[in-house]
């Protein structure tokens, strides 16, 4: 205490010695906060009981006026606020979740990040991260493995989230077609190509990058929602045709709703034949978007020995494993360690070159280390600051990474990845044959699933919605759209927003564009945890066709 004023000493916060610091006591301060609202820990969201200033405006209000000194002990606080601040967050491991695609963290990658957070590694050099640089070339080594390349020959680094993978992808073709964008900028003339389901946050990459999203070149999808290899030949040709330089071409490796997959050896084949046909100086750089559906390079046959004889699901999964292997013949591919089957804290993002000849373009301002002086480079043995987008990263992300993928090993991936596919395979197949319920994406062979309920007076239609442009079929999805999204307010507001019990799922308003012009909506079912089964999604279905007969009957009541 300081015995001047009777506060607690500013430097007690701030431990030398390990042993005696409070760190383990708060972070169990903060658990047992969490226990009082969640008590057996298995609601779908953190509950607002208990919470002193529930509103947003209140929790400003409060938490922004600063005192001059602090008016509560550092236990106080932390207990304080994570009943303030938690309340409303969703819990990724419950199997009632399947809000979106987020991840069940393994509590081995979050005690490793924990203690980077205290420590507070700046994954900068060897000189301030010290061994952690280590961790980050481990992570690069293991997905070398995975897809056969060279672990010497591939490099690989962290970064702040997917939309960070696409921006190390889109750079390094601009580096290759434009090497005097370093001092000049990227020319108007360089052209990025993208596919039809890419992420929004490809478009964002360009955006931020300064390309501009006037430049980019959008592939088309097939019925599979797989990019149209045939359709982006052509696209590509007339860009180079034209006089335009094409940086970067990224494809599917996995989409957010039906994890789609293109066909990557042959869009390497492709780009090396243009590249040939038209006598490029460089070759446009080819990256997968696949920070889901990596997780399948850890598929087994020892995971896909314990299905059922006969079980659908090995034959999504083996299919998928066939086409993820391909990303051996990418330049450079994408991994979020933090969505679905990755189960470690957000962010942890990785961007893995295949050749590390591309990384080393991203030199920063193009030019020798010696040059970034600030950083002392020439007391550095190991310098992965050299090329990231980032100068201070933290090294926690890396240190998770390898801490789960060590924990779980092959096998508790793989097992993980084929108890969710199953699970999403069983609950389509029940799910179809309820009365009045569709499934948009039955193609898809991954673990989300994107469901369409019609109002009382129609019957499941989703094929002609989807493929047929007459203009009865547009109508037809506007009033279906419109049942949809009333249903999911109902929902949302009866039921889950009130923690009413059962799965909690999300709303989308445009899955697709159909034929005829019309955004499609969809419900969103994304289980991430590796806690669900098929008894769960069972629950999930006859929960689902309970609510419709409930809100059916609301609706014909609206309707009269």
């Amino acid at each position: 205490m300081d015995a001047k004023n009777g506060q607690t000493d500013p430097r007690a916060l701030f431990p030398l010695s390990h042993r005696e610091s409070p760190f383990l006591d708060l972070c169990k301060t903060a658990f047992d906060s969490l226990a009082e609202l969640m008590p057996e820990g298995d609601f779908p969201r953190v509950p607002a009981t208990g919470a002193r200033y529930r509103k947003y405006d209140e929790l400003v209000s409060f938490y922004g006026d600063l005192p001059d000194d602090p008016g509560t002990r550092p236990g106080d606080l932390i207990g304080a606020m994570t009943r303030d601040f938690l309340a409303g967050a969703v819990n990724w491991r419950s199997p009632e979740l399947q809000y979106n695609l987020g991840a069940a963290v393994n509590v081995a990658a979050s005690a490793m990040y924990a203690v980077a957070l205290d420590t507070n590694v700046y994954l900068i050099n060897d000189g301030l991260a010290g061994n952690v640089v280590a961790a980050e070339g481990a992570v690069s080594h293991v997905l070398a493995q995975l897809t056969g390349v060279p672990a010497g020959q591939a490099f690989g680094l962290f970064t702040f989230g997917g939309t960070g993978t696409m921006a190390y992808g889109i750079k390094a073709g601009i580096r290759k077609c434009a090497p005097e964008s370093v001092r000049a900028g990227t020319p108007s003339d360089v052209r990025v190509v993208i596919t039809e389901d890419a992420h929004f946050s490809h478009a964002a990459a360009a955006d931020w990058l300064g390309i501009g999203t006037d430049q980019l070149v959008v592939i088309p999808a097939d019925r599979q929602r797989r990019s149209d290899l045939a359709a982006a030949e052509e696209l590509i040709r007339s860009e180079l045709e034209a006089g335009h330089r094409v940086a970067t071409v990224i494809i599917n490796g996995g989409t957010t709703y039906d994890h789609a997959v293109d066909d990557i050896a042959a869009f390497a084949e492709l780009r090396d034949r243009l590249t040939a046909d038209y006598d490029l100086p460089y070759r446009p750089h080819l990256h997968v978007d696949s920070v889901v559906g990596w997780a399948w390079l850890m598929l087994n046959d020892s995971a896909l020995s314990a299905l059922e004889p006969g079980s659908p699901a090995a034959d999504a999964l083996r299919e998928q494993h066939r086409r993820v292997q391909a990303l051996r013949s990418a330049d450079s591919w994408g991994v979020d360690f933090h969505k679905g089957v990755g189960v470690c804290p957000i962010d942890c993002s990785f961007i893995q070159f295949n050749d590390k000849s591309d990384c080393v373009r991203l030199r920063k301002g193009g030019g020798s280390p010696a040059e970034l002086h600030q950083l002392a480079q020439d007391f550095s043995a190991v310098s992965p600051v050299d090329y990231t987008l980032e100068t201070s990263r933290a090294g926690g992300k890396a240190l998770a990474a390898v801490a789960s993928l060590h924990s779980l090993g092959r096998n508790g991936y793989a097992a993980i990845l084929t108890r969710l596919v199953d699970a999403a395979i069983y609950f389509r197949e029940s799910l179809g044959a309820r009365s009045g319920m569709d499934v948009l994406n039955p193609h898809a062979l991954g673990y989300q699933t994107m469901v369409r309920l019609y109002p009382p007076h129609r019957t499941p239609d989703a094929r002609r919605e989807l493929h047929d442009p007459a203009a009865s079929t547009a109508q037809m999805v506007r009033e279906g759209n419109a049942y949809l999204k009333a249903f999911f307010a109902w929902d949302n507001e009866t039921r889950m927003d009130v923690n009413g019990g059962g799965v909690v799922y999300s709303f989308s308003g445009k899955y697709l564009t159909t034929a005829s012009g019309e955004p499609l909506s969809g419900l969103k079912f994304y289980p991430t945890t590796p806690l669900i089964g098929r008894e769960h999604m069972k629950e999930s279905v006859d929960l689902l066709a309970e609510r419709k007969a409930v809100f059916d009957e609301i609706w014909r009541a609206g309707a009269a």
